[in-house]
């Protein structure tokens, strides 16, 4: 299994969406808390499942019961993955669409 790494801006907009679905519903950001942490578990056993998008090292991995995509990019020499977004799919990708 490989490392996994959260970086500061995808720690914060799981924060803000965990924040917003708990205000819908109590108890729902633990069920977001989860399926996130199920992803992340799977992604660091299989870095390289997911496409690579955009003409970048980011691959895009989808929520099975949230729309949100985890942005990532794997270090095969550090053996690390690092998470660079999580991100609701209705919002823009900025910073991942082709130049």
């Amino acid at each position: 299994m490989h490392t996994i790494k959260l970086l500061k801006r995808a720690e914060l907009e799981l924060i803000d969406a965990c924040e917003w679905y708990e205000k819908q519903q109590m108890g729902l950001s633990i069920k977001l808390r989860i399926e996130v942490k199920n992803s992340l578990n799977f992604i660091a056993q299989n870095p390289k499942l997911y496409a690579k998008k955009y003409k970048t090292d980011q691959h895009f991995a989808p929520l099975k019961k949230f729309p949100f995509i985890i942005v990532y990019w794997f270090d095969e020499n550090l053996n690390t993955v690092f998470i660079t977004s999580i991100f609701h799919t209705k919002r823009n990708p900025k910073g991942f669409e082709p130049k």
